[in-house]
């Protein structure tokens, strides 16, 4: 088990509207597939999120998500009472008010920084909860990509901005650095279905959680965060997190930028990274 941080990174680096990035997390984004970025976000900055974030995991959109509001531990239709780790989707969406807010403005900055072959734009956002003391609150180790369509460009930058503190016991994010350079995709099932893949009788749509293949001898390493920092991740990074042991919300705010045309093309194919979506899942990457 190895824990990363970059000490290099922090309020120094930080501008009203931006977020340098160095060349040296730039190559260490292409060659490894992540980056850890300390004090993205000062106490004050994170308190109209933290509003948000409470108001759509206590469930008070849930009349109107429908899928977009699930546990994403377990299958679609959990009772909310039942949930472990809260997903609200799109929340910008359902509540416009909450749209192009600082931390969007500073991760869009950072995008473009890391991006040099186009324009990097949002391409989805969400809200991740992990309930005190539900250890299987855990999100199975998976690809992003194996989540999405077939496009001809998949460069994608994934930030999570940490809410509250994020360490190994309430399951920060854990990876596998370099599997960003595989040539393939692991093979990805629906996780409830994970023992029945070999009959082909699954069915996408029951869930949104996938789970991959495993090798052995893999190195995983944790990158635990402080409220305010975000690690950022590509879309082909092996990774996944545990479930949360403390007794205390794991909470986690996610946007995703992809380049311009690549949004366009999902778009064009009815893709919006809602759960609500009726996509051909026949389509995705395998």
């Amino acid at each position: 088990m190895k824990r990363v941080v970059n000490p290099s990174s922090g309020p120094q680096r930080r501008s009203p509207l931006s977020y340098n990035i160095t060349q040296e997390e730039i190559q260490q984004f292409n060659e490894l597939g992540y980056l850890v970025i300390n004090d993205v976000l000062s106490e004050s900055e994170m308190e109209l999120l933290d509003h948000w974030f409470d108001h759509f995991t206590s469930g008070k959109e849930a009349h109107r998500m429908a899928k977009d509001f699930c546990d994403m531990s377990q299958p679609y239709g959990t009772p909310i009472e039942e949930f472990q780790l809260v997903n609200a989707m799109l929340p910008s969406y359902y509540r416009p008010e909450l749209a192009n807010n600082i931390y969007y403005k500073l991760a869009l900055d950072m995008a473009n920084q890391i991006y040099s072959a186009g324009e990097a734009k949002l391409d989805y956002e969400q809200f991740l909860a992990k309930k005190p003391a539900k250890k299987n609150a855990e999100f199975a180790m998976h690809q992003d990509l194996g989540y999405w369509p077939k496009t001809k460009n998949t460069w994608t930058a994934t930030f999570s901005l940490a809410l509250s503190d994020s360490d190994l016991i309430n399951g920060c994010l854990h990876l596998i650095p370099g599997t960003n350079k595989e040539p393939k995709l692991r093979k990805h099932v629906p996780k409830q279905y994970e023992k029945e893949a070999s009959s082909g009788s699954v069915n996408r749509d029951d869930s949104h959680t996938l789970v991959i293949e495993s090798k052995p001898n893999e190195e995983i390493i944790y990158l635990p965060v402080k409220r305010g920092s975000v690690t950022i991740h590509d879309e082909r990074i092996v990774h996944g997190s545990d479930g949360n042991k403390s007794n205390e919300w794991r909470k986690t705010y996610i946007m995703a930028f992809r380049d311009s045309e690549t949004i366009k093309e999902e778009r064009a194919m009815g893709f919006t990274h809602s759960h609500n979506d009726e996509v051909d899942w026949s389509k995705v990457i395998k």
